[in-house]
């Protein structure tokens, strides 16, 4: 019977701090939420015409394809929305800002390349090749490329993260809301959930103001 008091007392040990750890993660999601809210409420658009105009658009890269031959419909709507951004006369540029740390892949490129086929003239095309994480392609824009106002296009809850992350910046942003139809229940599902862990990454960018992964020197767009 003495045997079985301090496995006891391990285990209630084990669930508090189990509880408290839930508890923390709690917290810092809720706090995630309510900042993301705060900065980016009424600014995250589904028409480019809502949009101000005189601005920089800055796309945000994903991976073109979900697996050999099939293509990710996120990256898709997300350019379809960037070349609608253009037509509408609201930019004067796009930057395109995605990975390119793997010689195979090249986020920026790709996104470059299909927004030529979708009517996007490619002097109007600004390729970001260090854009590792969305808030990278953020400050980037800004303080590389000299951005002053942006509208950033991506799906609806990765723009509100993005457009937060520039607010906090001091960075005049509005979003543009790539569409979500077609895409399926399960890839929005497993979006979510990382969104999720993504806005609270953001909190420690926010908090420590990180310098992003790759610097260098200031760059001009179009004028």
């Amino acid at each position: 019977m003495n045997d079985q008091k301090p496995k006891r007392g391990i285990l209630r040990l084990l669930l508090k701090l189990g509880l408290w750890f839930t508890a923390l993660v709690l917290l810092c999601i809720g706090i995630a939420e309510s900042c993301t809210w705060l900065f980016s409420h009424g600014r995250c658009h589904d028409s480019a015409s809502e949009c101000r105009s005189n601005s920089v658009g800055l796309v945000l890269g994903c991976s073109k394809y979900i697996s050999r031959g099939h293509r990710n419909l996120f990256y898709s709507k997300r350019m379809e929305a960037a070349a609608a951004l253009w037509k509408s006369g609201k930019v004067s540029c796009l930057i395109v800002s995605g990975d390119n740390r793997a010689e195979n892949y090249n986020e920026p490129r790709d996104m470059k390349n299909s927004l030529i086929a979708l009517g996007v003239p490619a002097d109007r095309i600004v390729c970001d090749y260090a854009g590792i994480c969305t808030y990278d392609s953020v400050k980037r824009a800004n303080r590389i490329f000299g951005a002053q106002q942006l509208i950033i296009v991506s799906q609806e809850s990765h723009v509100e993260r993005a457009v937060a992350i520039a607010r906090y910046l001091n960075i005049e942003a509005e979003g543009l809301n790539a569409p979500r139809f077609g895409i399926t229940r399960k890839a929005l599902i497993r979006a979510y959930l990382r969104e999720r862990a993504a806005r609270v990454a953001m909190l420690y960018d926010m908090i420590t103001d990180r310098t992003p992964a790759y610097m260098g020197e200031p760059e001009s767009l179009p004028n």
